[in-house]
């Protein structure tokens, strides 16, 4: 795999294929990650080119200000363009701890240095905000910790932020061993958060610069 930096204006490159259904999208860092796709006319759909946003009833993603994103292309010994990382020196808040941001609004503390993992409590979940509140300044995956039980009972929206873009999953969370919904769904993956890595191991992007946004093109570029 090469990295290629691309020519393009990066919103002028994002426009372009967020018109498109058949492209995917995610926010996220090596352990924690939220990936979005949409359905062309499914229903509550909404694409707004301008924005740089979709939502829908199963997710959202809005793409925010990319004046200081540098679009690359990741390219396979075939040629084929797997991804487009846009990247950014700038970091997270990175939290190593839950902590509460507002009333139903916890950040997990996944500590990555580029993205934030949140979570959004559904109003009347009481139960779940009760389990956050109890784990808010524990690592999310302390022993003990009834967070991480919780969220996965209770499939809260979680909420994906990086300097460049949000992403929103609403759909729920699989139980052990089930598969991933079609279209916005989440990983969270201790065993590979604990590595503390930014990037997948033998990532090309440069170093000193952060994923914030990656696009993984169905159409032609």
């Amino acid at each position: 795999m090469k990295c290629v930096p691309l020519p393009d204006a990066p919103a002028d490159l994002v426009r372009q294929h967020l018109a498109e259904s058949a492209n995917g999208w995610s926010v996220g860092t090596w352990g924690a990650i939220g990936e979005f796709q949409y359905d062309a006319g499914e229903p509550g759909l909404t694409v707004d080119l301008a924005a740089l946003s979709v939502t829908s009833p199963r997710g959202a993603l809005f793409i925010g200000d990319l004046s200081t994103a540098t679009p690359f292309a990741l390219v396979d010994d075939n040629g084929r363009t797997r991804e487009i990382a846009f990247c950014s020196a700038a970091s997270g808040k990175r939290h190593e701890a839950i902590t509460q941001l507002g009333d139903r609004t916890f950040d997990l503390g996944i500590g990555a240095p580029h993205i934030d993992m949140q979570v959004r409590l559904a109003e009347g979940d009481d139960e779940t905000h009760v389990a956050l509140c109890q784990g808010v300044g524990k690592p999310i995956l302390a022993p003990g910790n009834p967070a991480g039980p919780a969220i996965a009972h209770s499939s809260p929206t979680r909420i994906f932020v990086s300097a460049l873009a949000r992403l929103e999953v609403h759909q729920p969370i699989p139980p052990p061993g089930g598969k991933s919904p079609e279209g916005p769904h989440s990983h969270l993956l201790p065993h590979y958060l604990k590595e503390g890595r930014a990037h997948a191991p033998g990532s090309p992007l440069p170093a000193g610069l952060y994923c914030g946004l990656s696009l993984y093109p169905r159409t032609k570029l």
